[in-house]
């Protein structure tokens, strides 16, 4: 296994306030990444680092196993390709703004390349519009296309599907998918949608307060650590006796087990529900089940079709107490 990026002791303040905190933290080369996390939980903070466009307060960033210079950040930009969430065109035709980008990197225009990456994001069509003219899905996936002509080692983007209609969406995801496993290159992005990045991605890097947390943060929970179990509202987990204190609590939606009747079992959490959603969730099945609270698991088709599940019927949710994360 190869890391493309390693973070040592990684800590980032903006004025006295730390925003970042990575003990030690590793990117594997040629997969996709997945950023996940509430606003300011250092997602952004920490693309930018990995773009870098910011440098750390403290700590060593190791890129393809060379120490980062802080002398030399331009060089390492020219390796790696960052999608803002609201990415600037400059005025002139699709075609000037890609051209454009090879030209300040000094890198030969090439037109069968440029027609190809635009035709590989359906996009050719733009080629000779207005850029600022362009729809906002239009516009993301050009500003995209002016990325990927430049061949960057690393793919980075900050919420690329904040602003997209549902269309755009689900093209923009085909790409994804196939991008790092096709091409073999870096693949990090940022999103709001747990469950789409779980689903695209190799691995998951999970951020709360600038820290991260071993766990998706799918099924998460606020509240507090009451004689080993979780309060959240109305609602009750069981926890590991080891884990005292804590204001989230969180659970993989693959830890959790759905059954129509309830479980004679060691697992100390189950919960009656209704079934409010079932969803196909690349190449699994997500159901989500309202308790009074709503809770997400992923299961196998095979799964789906022993049960027999249906919108509205009622199902039990029952997960280990070592399953929960508290943090």
């Amino acid at each position: 296994m190869t890391n493309i990026y390693q973070l040592k002791n990684l800590h980032f303040y903006y004025h006295d306030q730390q925003a970042l905190s990575l003990n030690d933290l590793q990117i594997q080369a040629g997969k996709t990444t997945a950023l996940m996390g509430a606003n300011g939980s250092g997602k952004s903070t920490l693309l930018n680092i990995l773009a870098f466009l910011s440098s750390p307060s403290q700590g060593v960033i190791i890129f393809n196993g060379q120490d980062v210079d802080n002398r030399e950040l331009i060089q390492y930009r020219r390796r790696v390709g960052f999608l803002a969430q609201k990415p600037f065109m400059l005025s002139g035709s699709v075609y000037d703004n890609i051209n454009l980008a090879l030209k300040i990197q000094g890198k030969k225009y090439n037109n069968e390349k440029i027609v190809r990456v635009l035709k590989q994001l359906g996009i050719q069509h733009c080629l000779n519009q207005q850029a600022k003219l362009l729809s906002g899905g239009e516009l993301q996936k050009v500003a995209l296309a002016r990325i990927l002509v430049l061949e960057p080692e690393v793919l980075l983007l900050d919420e690329p599907f904040s602003y997209l209609d549902p269309g755009s969406a689900q093209a923009l995801e085909l790409f994804l998918q196939s991008y790092a496993s096709e091409i073999g290159n870096t693949l990090i992005f940022s999103t709001h949608d747990r469950l789409q990045g779980f689903a695209l991605a190799d691995r998951v890097i999970a951020l709360a307060e600038g820290r991260e947390v071993m766990t998706p943060l799918i099924n998460l929970f606020h509240g507090e650590v009451k004689l080993h179990q979780f309060h959240s509202g109305s609602m009750r987990i069981v926890l590991a006796e080891a884990i005292s204190v804590g204001r989230h609590a969180s659970i993989n939606p693959q830890d959790i087990v759905l059954s129509v009747t309830a479980l004679q079992s060691s697992m100390r959490n189950h919960f009656r529900g209704r079934i409010i959603t079932i969803a196909e969730e690349k190449g699994s099945v997500r159901v989500n089940v309202d308790t009074g609270v709503v809770f997400k698991a992923l299961i196998t088709y095979q799964a789906l079709d022993e049960l027999k599940l249906k919108l509205g019927d009622k199902i039990w949710v029952n997960f280990k107490s070592s399953a929960v994360v508290v943090f």
